[in-house]
Order: C-alpha cells, then structure tokens, then sequence
C-alpha cells in the first residue's frame, strides 16, 4: 500500500483539505495530532473526510503494521496450496493499490525565525520518511531554502517532492501558491505601481477570528511594518473553494485599521492539486501500482 506521506505548513490548511476531498482513491487518512490539528480535521470531516488521528510516535507505527505484506515465511508454506497462494497473491495486490496518506501539519508561525521553520520541516520529514514511500512538501521557498537542507531532504529514505507551478517551477511561497505561480506573482506585484502591498488569503488572516485579536503575536508582528505608509494595497485573493466565512469580513476590518486600499484578485487551487497528483501518480509508478 503506497504511503504519500505530506508536511504542510498551516498557512496552505484550506489547500490540503481542497486536495484530500477531490481525491477518491484515498483508502486510509491519517493526521498527527499536533495543536494543529484540531480545525484541519474539523474541515476535513466537513467535507465528509474521516481521518484517524494519532500522536506522531502511535501513528507511524501502526502506519506501518497496516501496510506490512504477508511475511515470506507465511507465503512459503501456503505457496504449494495454489488456492491459498491465489487469495495471498491478491491481497498483496490489492494493498499495493490501495493509497494511504500521512499529514503533518505545521504551525504557521514557524515563519518568525526562517531557519528554526527549515529545521522544523526536515525534522519532521525525515521521521516520516521511514514509513512513506513518497513526501510532498506543503511550502514554497520558505521551507528549506538553504542549500543544506536541501541537500539533507535528498538524502532521506524516499523521494522528496515539491509545489511547482505549469512552468515546474518550485513556487516561491505561499501567495504564489495562491495566485497560481511564480510569473502571476510577479505581474501581480507590477499592479501597485510601486506601492507597498500585503496579499491576504484566508489562512493569512484566520487569527483574526481569535479574540483580543490586537493583543495576539501575530498582529503586533504585522504592525511594526504596516505602521509605514507605504503600505497602502491590501490584495485580497478570493478563492471559490475556501471555507472560510469569515474571510470578507476579516478583509474589510484589516483593511480599515491600517488604512489600505482593497483590490480584489482571483486565486486557485491549480498549483496544490497539480503538485499532489503529479506526487501521486510518481510514486504510483515507483510501486507499479
């Protein structure tokens, strides 16, 4: 049974659960259980998803009991039965074609000190590696940017993949994951005319929900920069497939407190679901599945 193990930054929380719910060849989902995980398996479960849900140390053992072949010691004595060895054989077959995914969700605010965030997620990767036959790295440049980790996330057990957008190219970071690349980023960008922007996306703006939000770690970062005038766009990218019920009306209310201009922008989930399909069906063809 192919693992795709996927270690995901909560920032791309409504992207990985878009993915997941599209993918109907998923036989078994698993979630560490973090203080992550709690509103990603509540959305998940909204989308009629049932992960299980364990401590990192449970899961990737039982992770790999539930995917262990029939020993060669039991096939050897059945394998003179034809019968036996038949109903053997396509069990075998059977769990090889079946999908179980891994997700490890990391917090957002990882971000504060870039290379504590690098050593978070090759950490992390690399203890999932034992039990995966495949990862998928939920995180653009950010996530392991420096050419060590790069290198150390190569050497792992299994083949490492990344986010890239239609040209293959590794995507910068998360708002280019939203916008549908690299090259819209960039032109994106050009839209200011040289004013200073922020691009909000859902995620971006989720702990505004949080009460006393002005008093939150988040918020006293955003505002040491936002304070400059020359922050005067909010971009906000609307996504059809987001959950979020509260995104408009977080926009509006970030926008009025630091006085910015709203410009409306179409996102997409072009990038998350190309990456993870073209993730899948490689280690698929790894297995020969």
């Amino acid at each position: 049974m192919p693992v795709l193990s996927i270690v995901s930054c909560e920032m791309l929380e409504d992207e990985l659960v878009y993915v997941l719910s599209t993918d109907l060849e998923i036989k078994n989902l698993f979630v560490v259980e973090n203080r992550n995980s709690f509103r990603l398996v509540q959305k998940l479960k909204s989308e009629n998803l049932r992960p299980f849900v364990f401590s990192s140390d449970r899961l990737y053992s039982i992770v790999s009991e539930r995917n262990r072949r029939l020993p060669d010691s039991f096939m050897k004595r059945f394998s003179n039965i034809p019968i036996l060895k038949q109903m053997c054989d396509a069990l075998n077959r059977k769990k090889e074609r079946e999908l179980t995914v891994v997700v490890n969700l990391l917090r957002k605010d990882l971000h504060s000190e870039i290379d504590y965030l690098q050593s978070e997620v090759y950490l992390n990767a690399k203890e999932m590696s034992k039990i995966s036959d495949g990862i998928l790295l939920f995180y653009g440049k950010c996530g392991y940017s420096s050419e060590k980790i790069q290198d150390d996330l190569q050497r792992l057990d299994c083949p490492v993949y990344f986010l890239r957008d239609d040209e293959k190219n590794i995507v910068d970071d998360c708002v280019s994951i939203a916008l549908g690349g690299n090259e819209i980023y960039t032109k994106t960008m050009l839209i200011g005319n040289g004013r200073g922007a922020i691009y909000a996306t859902p995620m971006w703006l989720s702990s505004m929900n949080e009460k006393d939000y002005k008093s939150t770690v988040s918020y006293q970062n955003v505002r040491k920069y936002l304070s400059s005038p020359m922050y005067s766009l909010l971009f906000k990218i609307n996504n059809q497939n987001s959950k979020d019920n509260n995104f408009h009306r977080n926009v509006s209310e970030f926008a009025k407190i630091f006085d910015m201009e709203i410009i409306d922008i179409d996102g997409t989930m072009n990038i998350a679901i190309n990456s993870y399909m073209e993730t899948k069906t490689s280690i698929c063809k790894n297995m020969e599945c």
